[in-house]
């Protein structure tokens, strides 16, 4: 669950990250392209747009394959948001005079994405990829307590839930609740750390303390 939390997020933040900042550098055609197709991939609600997603590959898939195919899922219903986002910061950024400047010594429109412009982002994307970590593991935890996602022997905190739904068993054994628990207490230390971090690494609120 935390593995699979961990790299769709980055996949699904580079790729978002990409596509925003492309967007918003070259503006025009590209922009509008670009963004919407992002708000199409929005206006899906997420978790039946997983469910659907899942649905179209065989039940019979090995838990490996499922792995990478949730984390592929994942990531694509993931980077919209964050490309909309990163396309705002971009069409600021790029009016700056190092971006001018790099314009200037004739570096081409992928160097300055990459090494110019993206970067002043850095601190955004921590902060929005702590944030989202917890919804990609609950994400997968939901898939496979439905039976879809990462079945034994391989365990997965979704899967060891599966147990739990029963009410039966729940009073008998409720220790089969402690994934839950799991889920919970993860789910809650990485959004106190995105909000310690956001909080870190504003500005504004730095100036105010001082």
């Amino acid at each position: 669950s935390l593995s699979i939390g961990l790299i769709g997020v980055f996949l699904s933040f580079l790729i978002g990250a990409i596509v925003g900042g492309i967007a918003g550098y070259f503006g025009g055609r590209v922009d509008n392209i670009l963004m919407r197709i992002s708000e199409i991939v929005m206006s899906f609600p997420g978790f039946y747009l997983m469910l659907t997603l899942r649905a179209v590959f065989p039940i019979t898939l090995s838990s490996v394959e499922v792995f990478l195919l949730i984390v592929v899922i994942l990531s694509f219903i993931g980077w919209a948001g964050l490309a909309r986002v990163i396309r705002g910061m971009v069409l600021s950024i790029r009016e700056q005079d190092f971006v001018l400047a790099a314009k200037s010594y004739g570096a081409s429109s992928f160097r300055i994405i990459i090494k110019h412009i993206l970067p002043n982002t850095y601190s955004y994307l921590l902060i929005a990829a702590t944030l989202a970590i917890p919804g990609y593991i609950l994400g997968e935890s939901a898939l496979s307590l439905l039976g879809l996602g990462i079945q034994e022997p391989y365990a997965s905190w979704g899967n060891m839930l599966a147990s739990a739904r029963s009410i039966t068993a729940i009073s008998q054994y409720p220790w089969i609740l402690a994934p839950g628990v799991a889920i919970f207490l993860t789910v809650l230390a990485f959004n106190l750390l995105g909000d310690a971090l956001r909080d870190a690494l504003d500005p504004k609120l730095k100036r105010l303390i001082k």
